[in-house]
């Protein structure tokens, strides 16, 4: 399938209202009265002085409807229009605080005392089968029937991945009752299954996991997101429950992000101001820290913490921050020209690993659902480039959800074996639809290694 390209004229109307956001705060350049303008800076510092709801002035629920027929001078189909629809019926976040300052922000490594209640607590002092390995520490513990395997995965450079983990040794199953295995598989999964229900305690709530995080990893943390499924062998069930942390920085979440969830083919991509000025991307420096739990009947099934951070203060002074009501204008009038325009601007792949965005712009329908809007910290280069050390700057994340009707053909060496397109589905919790600056409204776009590029100025 020929590379599909993307209209050009959306990405020009889409930086235009990325800078429209900025415009709202940017002061006159027309000389004004003293007396007016010591007026004015009084009154902005009447507004920073105002705890962060009350600047922001966010309803507790977002809720939108939008429907469009979208169009590009590249569709295939001229005739018929793309059906578009977005629902919004999603809570609004928004820290309980004074103020959110700038953050300077750096990697650190894992303390040994946290690798040693990791250990104490999940391999519940047994002993351990040392494993020799280069690049890690390893080992393997037997608890209550069931194999963990222990690893510890030490930074040795600044893009290096600096990991703990503690998880069950052979492949974590999820309900799979129509998956082909080997008699030997089936049998080692049914008594792992069987083992699972004997050591567990059944359903691990939301209070549960957070109090056992705070037990084991210094710092704040809040579950962004929690899932429970059943799992079920012949006639036996157990409960599996699924945890995701953030990191909170003085009572402000450090926005969570599913970074497997973004495209590979975003790691370097150059972006352009609104100027016009080209900047490289930014495929250096390290990826976003990790922090999550899973549980089977109770039982542990895997912990993993990665790249741990580190935070301090640039200032003590409080942001401006834009009320609520324009930030979702702009994301309003910016969504539909997310996914008309070029390979840059759009949508997350639903894979991560697709040469090719959807929604495409020759998608029959796409229908997209907020799920939920959150005000919190996004990790940030530094403007030095420095690959040790980035801040943390404040912004509006719309996670949600989408669907697409893509059109039923081929793609790749047209042998005629390859998959056929048709409907494509992109359901992760994780992952923003768009981000925006809460201080100036710039769009802002997120990349795999943990950096933003932005359409306007930054």
């Amino acid at each position: 399938m020929k590379k599909i390209k993307m209209f050009m004229g959306a990405v020009l109307c889409m930086n235009l209202l990325a800078v429209s956001g900025c415009d709202r705060i940017v002061q006159s350049a027309v000389v004004e009265e003293k007396d007016k303008t010591d007026q004015k800076k009084e009154e902005n510092k009447e507004t920073v002085q105002k705890t962060v709801a009350e600047q922001v002035e966010a309803p507790e629920t977002y809720q939108a409807t939008i429907q469009a027929d979208l169009r590009s001078a590249e569709r295939e189909d001229k005739e018929n229009p793309m059906k578009f629809t977005l629902t919004a019926d999603a809570p609004v976040k928004v820290p309980d605080v004074d103020a959110i300052c700038l953050k300077k922000v750096k990697r650190v490594a894992i303390p040994e005392e946290e690798q040693n209640k990791i250990k104490d607590t999940f391999g519940k002092g047994q002993s351990v089968q040392e494993e020799n390995n280069e690049n890690e520490q390893a080992g393997r513990y037997t608890v209550d029937g069931l194999t963990y395997r222990y690893s510890y995965t030490k930074s040795e450079q600044e893009s290096d991945v600096e990991e703990l983990g503690f998880r069950i040794a052979k492949f974590i199953f999820d309900d799979c009752g129509d998956m082909t295995l080997a008699p030997s598989e089936k049998k080692e999964r049914e008594e792992r299954f069987q083992n699972y229900i004997k050591a567990g305690s059944g359903k691990v709530s939301e209070k549960e996991a957070k109090d056992k995080v705070s037990s084991l990893v210094s710092g704040d943390w809040e579950i962004f997101e929690s899932s429970s499924k059943e799992l079920t062998e012949g006639s036996t069930a157990l409960e599996k429950d699924d945890f995701i942390f953030e990191r909170m920085i003085d009572g402000i979440p450090v926005n969570y992000v599913r970074e497997t969830s973004l495209p590979v083919n975003e790691q370097a991509l150059e972006w352009e101001n609104a100027d016009g000025t080209l900047h490289e991307g930014q495929s250096e420096g390290w990826e976003s820290e990790v922090l999550t739990m899973d549980f089977c009947s109770g039982t542990l099934q895997s912990f993993l913490h990665r790249n741990p951070i580190e935070a301090s203060n640039v200032s003590d002074e409080g942001l401006f921050l834009l009320p609520f009501d324009e930030i979702k204008d702009i994301f309003e009038k910016t969504i539909t020209l997310q996914i008309m325009t070029e390979d840059k601007n759009r949508l997350i792949s639903v894979d991560g690993g697709s040469d090719y965005r959807y929604p495409s712009i020759d998608a029959q329908s796409a229908e997209m659902t907020i799920t939920k809007v959150q005000l919190g910290y996004m990790r940030m280069q530094s403007s030095e480039g420095n690959d040790t050390e980035a801040i943390l700057i404040p912004v509006w994340d719309f996670y949600g959800i989408w669907t697409s009707e893509e059109p039923e053909y081929e793609y790749g060496n047209g042998a005629g074996d390859e998959p056929v397109i048709g409907n494509v589905t992109m359901d992760n919790a994780g992952v923003p639809l768009l981000t925006i600056d809460a201080r100036d409204g710039s769009v802002i776009q997120r990349v795999q290694a943990g950096w933003a590029v932005s359409a306007g100025d930054n």
